[in-house]
Order: C-alpha cells, then structure tokens, then sequence
C-alpha cells in the first residue's frame, strides 16, 4: 500500500463489468456507484467449443462481442469522467476490466500529461465499509487501533 502525504486526495476504484464503486478521501469518504449496461458473456455449454464453426464463425457472436466491447469502453470512458484528474488512484477488481480501466487511465494521463500515481491490484468483492476502509488507509488517514498492534 502506498500512502500519500499530500494534500491532494486519493480515489480508490473497485470495478468489474457489472459496476464501478468510486470511493474518494479528502478529510471524509465520499461513495459513489455507476451501474454498468455491459452485457454479460454468452457462456457455450461446452460441445461448442472445438466446433470451428462456432469458434470462428462469425455473425451473431462476433457482433455480440462487438457490442459488448463497444459496452465495455463506453462504461470504462463514463467511470473515467468520475475520477478527479488530480487523484492518485488505485483500482482494484477481480479481472481483467480493471486492468483494462488502469491502461486506460495511464494512456490518458499520458496524452494529458498529468503525473498522477495509478495503482492497481486484482481483489474480490468489497463491501462499502472495507472500500472506504481501505482509501483511508492509501490516504495515510487509518484510525488508531486501540489494544491491537498489526
């Protein structure tokens, strides 16, 4: 973990294709959520898989994966407007849509020339109260811990 000492305030994104959870410190946490319209992956029952047919065919499946990713981007560009520029931010997520957010992010820095810190790390589900936990902590801002020393 990294925590920060300036005076700038730290975001922390949870992420994955159904959600995004922006949680940001600045003295206090604020919370915000933005639901996802991805649709979900069409999952084959199994005897598809070595049809070539299927694999490579094209039509429906392809221009559902089209329409997924076109989604996908849409969602990631909207979570996007909602962090501050001037935040460092860390993402965490279960996969492979908060890497894709945290590439995101760098490439837009870079086009923009901002120097932020953008952090990323693959977790589960958090409840509110562990996110909002966890910020404080980037943000150097952890309670004291009576009686209990980690």
């Amino acid at each position: 973990m990294h925590a920060r000492t300036a005076e700038a305030a730290t975001t922390l994104v949870w992420i994955d294709s159904e959600e995004a959870i922006i949680v940001r410190w600045a003295d206090r946490a604020t919370v915000e959520r933005i639901r996802s319209d991805v649709p979900g992956r069409h999952r084959s029952s199994g005897h598809h898989r070595f049809d070539p047919a299927v694999r490579h065919g094209g039509g429906e499946a392809d221009a559902a994966e089209r329409a997924r990713r076109d989604h996908l981007r849409l969602f990631l560009e909207d979570v996007a407007e909602h962090v501050p520029e001037v935040d460092d931010v860390t993402v965490v997520g279960p996969g492979i849509v908060r890497e894709r957010f945290e590439r995101n992010l760098r490439a837009d820095d870079r086009r923009h020339g901002r120097r932020r810190h953008v952090h990323s790390a693959a977790a589960e589900r958090l409840t509110e109260q562990e996110l909002v936990a966890h910020v404080r902590e980037l943000a150097g801002d952890a309670p004291r811990r009576l009686g209990m020393s980690e």
